[in-house]
């Protein structure tokens, strides 16, 4: 048989052997699994796709999903920041923490000479793997190595028990991990989960980031199962079933936190935003989604180190009493605020901007009024912002170019969802040369154009462009 279907046959055996048999194994003796990166990962992604990972499950294998994390460049949190606008990827300040789901607006096509393609094939597979073994020795090995592996709990049949979890320093003798300073987890999107689960993290010492987002099996109590001493800095619990009780336990625990994010909690009201103003090295907020935050809760919005808050798509929210104004004021370090679906006008967005002297990032998608005539006031402010979201604007062709000349810093645009754009638009931006040079990312996903000939974009190297729906 061919080494690389010899490579094939074993992976897939050890996926079949480890789902089949995952409650047999003793001890947790998966090393290969961390060992051999495509095994890992491959193994990861069918267990999510076929909801597999319970408490039980994750007791087992968990070791696997937080191991995975150190093998990434880019934290949970980073790849959910990013998915707000896929194309936002340029700020500074944004790159660790940014997640707004809903204004995701680039899932079509993407041209750009700087883009490579990951197929995450296994070229370098036979460096990990002796491939003259045969294949039911590899598969043995599963569960007889005797190397040192990551144990979250060593007694299986009790999740919780009155200590931490013990975590042994290394994987194996052929992985140079030293887990007792892992720093970063990251379990979204594990449906079912619960606070057992949480419970097997808290050995974890020096963990600074913790992704939960869409565990929807926590429950509003999960934080009493943290261990209170750990150094967290980040937590993500987008779209979970937290409540204001939640964030005044998250406070009085971890008062140190930097980044929050309840994007999509729904149970969230004035009353837990009032108990975060203690925080008060917070620098990320984001509580888009919380459909009962009124304007009075975003009021209180007031934290001196503020630099990045997302409150799209709160629908209860009213733009004429000046809250989003109010906040600019409160938070005199924002760089980067998100109002999408806002309904924002355009006297408001002046205040904002007057306000915000920091603003370098600005989401204004699908606000029709933030800016309705050629003589506003709202450009001369414009000159700050580096990265501008104007999806689903509907603002006219004049408007857009006059927009472009009066941000000479301007590096990214969403220009997504728009409902007639023209060819010489794109035209006159690609014979701007001052305009092309600074600009690096143009996103026309999901727009409509006249016609639009993406081989002239294709020619500017330094120019990331995500195609509308041709």
């Amino acid at each position: 048989m061919p080494p690389e279907r010899e490579i094939q046959t074993l992976k897939q055996l050890c996926f079949q052997y480890l789902l089949r048999n995952h409650e047999k194994i003793p001890g947790k003796k998966v090393a290969q699994i961390y060992e051999i990166s495509d095994i890992r990962e491959e193994f990861i992604g069918m267990a999510k796709r076929k909801n597999l990972v319970d408490d039980h499950f994750f007791n087992i294998f968990g070791d696997i999903f937080i191991i995975s994390n150190l093998f990434h460049s880019n934290s949970g949190f980073n790849n959910n920041i990013n998915n707000n606008n896929s194309f936002n990827s340029g700020s500074e300040n944004d790159d660790s923490m940014d997640l707004d789901t809903a204004s995701s607006t680039t899932t079509g096509s993407t041209i750009s000479s700087n883009i490579s393609n990951d197929n995450n094939t296994i070229n370098n597979i036979e460096k990990e793997i002796d491939i003259n073994n045969d294949i039911t020795s590899n598969i043995n090995n599963i569960n007889n190595n005797n190397n040192n592996n990551l144990i979250i709990n060593n007694n299986n049949n009790n999740l919780i028990n009155n200590s931490l979890p013990t975590i042994p320093r290394k994987i194996s003798n052929h992985t140079n991990i030293d887990l007792s300073n892992i720093q970063s987890i990251d379990l979204s999107g594990l449906l079912r989960i619960t606070d057992l689960s949480v419970h097997l993290i808290s050995g974890y010492k020096h963990l600074k980031h913790l992704n939960l987002s869409f565990c929807t099996g926590i429950s509003a109590d999960f934080i009493k199962h943290l261990n209170k001493s750990i150094p967290l800095e980040s937590l993500n619990l987008y779209f979970t079933n937290i409540n204001d009780t939640t964030l005044q336990t998250i406070t009085t625990t971890f008062p140190g936190l930097k980044r929050l994010l309840i994007g999509g909690c729904n149970l969230i009201t004035e009353t837990g935003i009032k108990s975060l103003l203690k925080m008060t090295s917070l620098t990320h907020l984001d509580v888009s989604h919380c459909r009962k935050l009124t304007n009075s809760a975003m009021k209180l919005i007031s934290f001196p180190t503020l630099i990045y808050l997302n409150c799209s798509w709160c629908f209860d929210l009213q733009s004429g009493d000046g809250c989003y104004s109010k906040i600019a004021k409160n938070c005199p370090k924002l760089q980067t605020l998100h109002i999408a679906s806002s309904a924002i006008g355009e006297a408001q967005l002046i205040k904002i901007l007057s306000e915000a002297k920091r603003l370098t990032t600005l989401d204004i998608s699908h606000c029709t009024n933030a800016i309705s005539t050629l003589d506003s006031k709202v450009f001369k402010y414009l000159g700050n912002i580096q990265n501008l979201l104007i999806a689903g604007c509907q603002f006219k062709e004049p408007i857009i170019r006059k927009i472009l000349d009066s941000s000479p810093n301007l590096k990214e645009l969403d220009l997504s969802h728009q409902d007639s754009l023209t060819w010489s638009l794109i035209e006159s931006i690609l014979k701007d040369d001052a305009l092309i040079k600074r600009l690096k990312v143009l996103n026309f996903s999901f727009s409509k154009f006249d016609k639009f000939e993406p081989d002239q974009l294709s020619k500017i190297d330094s120019l990331t462009v995500f195609l509308p729906s041709l």
